[in-house]
């Protein structure tokens, strides 16, 4: 058996006492002892000190796993519906390496586990390709992920029917066709995972689903953890016109339970609040992505308040290096922007608890025996949780353990990034001119669906 032990002058976490001049001893893979220092001192003879601050790994329980942010595509957040439709000028960058760099710098800013969601291609086998690229990718620098595998096959860029002027909006080929749905997923959910990864999958999103698309995830799904958007933008529970809503369909279909994680959750009403509690799905806070897409901010007051499981996500919308602690903040400012507010207490149980529950981590997100030894050490003067999530910022992680495994000593991940991250450089700027002429035929297009959308109620 692999012992470490780990000295912390505090120890946080969430509902939990500070803790201070106390020990952390990992066996192998888990945590199996917390106590204080005093009650261990003279018994080991080998120790790990932390003049600082202790506390769970961060999860980001939803990400698209960009290790070159959009913003260097040429293309910044705009309004959400038109900013759907700019991806497709983006440069196509290799997945293993975006999945690689982007992991990297989770790990960085104390994230430990990440939800990642792949889109499927437009073929099977490229779909598998890729979506497994990014895995191993992802595996390499030590992170621990729920791997999803998105799927997606109508009214991608217009709503359903397209009517006035969206049917000037040009129509974009499904992901994959729902007809072979089912064969990639389970071969996607049933293959061999790399290590600390998990499989899962879902429908990027229930407006942008066939019937046929969410029965075929639905009879595949099993045990697995299954992940979407949903009612991200004001626009989604009618994008379908006379179709159920987004959650309704997830429900008709047999996939609305303790299983599913749903990302951004903005527009969803009390009643609908309700349906989820009921079913134990978790949702995801994403509060920098809905900022930057103009979608409009979640009540995760209310969330909290129904007994709902939350997470948080970065969403892969940082400019720069991602910082869980400024999404943390974010979360704050979010809800009392809503006349809602929630506590810092309550900030980091999201990200946190709330996110491992999102990922089906058992035992996640807390400093107690028997739990996942995924910790992060922070260059920190904080007593108390309040004050880690006031303070705290990506500069002051310096050493992170995932299975009690060390992947960031002295705050630089122990895998270097730099070649892929070159790599991807490259590629951006191969492809420049190219995309800016993609660039360039989309931009009528986005301006109209930018004006359609803000007039559509």
């Amino acid at each position: 058996m692999s012992v470490r032990v780990i000295r912390a002058r505090t120890l946080l976490a969430a509902g939990e006492p500070p803790r201070h001049d106390a020990a952390v001893v990992i066996n192998d893979d888990v945590i199996g002892w917390v106590g204080d220092w005093s009650d261990l001192a003279g018994s080991v003879s080998s120790v790990t000190e932390v003049d600082g601050v202790v506390s769970p790994g961060f999860v980001d329980a939803h990400s698209h796993l960009r290790g070159i942010p959009l913003d260097e595509h040429g293309l910044p957040a705009r309004q959400f519906e038109a900013w759907i439709c700019s991806l497709a000028a983006a440069s196509d960058l290799d997945p293993h390496d975006e999945a690689l760099v982007a992991g990297v710098g989770l790990l960085e800013t104390g994230v430990t586990a990440v939800q990642g969601f792949v889109d499927a291609s437009a073929d099977e086998q490229t779909a598998l390709d890729r979506a497994r690229a990014a895995a191993r990718g992802l595996a390499s620098t030590g992170i621990r992920s729920l791997l999803v595998l998105g799927f997606a096959d109508r009214a991608l860029r217009a709503p359903e029917p397209a009517l006035d002027d969206w049917e000037l909006v040009s129509a974009l080929p499904p992901l994959l066709p729902a007809s072979s749905v089912a064969r990639v997923a389970r071969e996607w959910l049933d293959q061999n995972a790399p290590a600390r990864t998990e499989y899962g999958i879902g429908p990027v999103g229930g407006q942008w689903s066939s019937d046929a698309l969410l029965e075929a995830l639905a009879s595949c799904a099993g045990n697995h953890r299954v992940h979407t958007h949903l009612h991200e933008s004001r626009h989604h529970r009618d994008w379908l016109a006379g179709a159920q809503s987004p959650l309704e369909r997830l429900r008709s279909t047999g996939l609305l339970n303790d299983r599913l994680s749903g990302a951004h959750g903005v527009h969803l009403r009390a009643d609908e609040l309700d349906l989820i509690a009921a079913s134990g799905a978790s949702l995801v806070h994403c509060p920098a992505s809905n900022e930057a897409l103009h979608v409009g901010r979640a009540g995760v007051a209310e969330w909290l308040s129904r007994g709902i499981p939350a997470g948080i996500g970065i969403d892969s919308q940082n400019v720069g290096a991602p910082d869980m602690f400024e999404v943390m903040r974010a979360t704050l400012a979010t809800a009392h922007h809503v006349d809602d507010p929630i506590s810092a207490e309550q900030a980091f149980m999201m990200a946190t608890t709330g996110g491992s529950h999102a990922l089906g981590i058992a035992g996640g997100g807390r400093i107690a025996a028997g739990s996942p030894a995924d910790l992060i050490a922070l260059d920190l003067e904080a007593s108390t949780v309040d004050d880690l999530v006031a303070n705290g910022s990506a500069d002051c992680v310096r050493s992170v353990w995932v299975a009690g495994a060390p992947v960031v000593v002295d705050g630089r991940s122990t895998v270097d990034a730099s070649a892929a991250r070159t790599r991807l450089t490259g590629q951006l700027a191969s492809d420049r001119v190219a995309r800016e002429e993609r660039l360039a035929k989309l931009a009528d297009t986005l301006d109209l669906v930018e004006q359609l959308a803000e007039a559509r109620r």
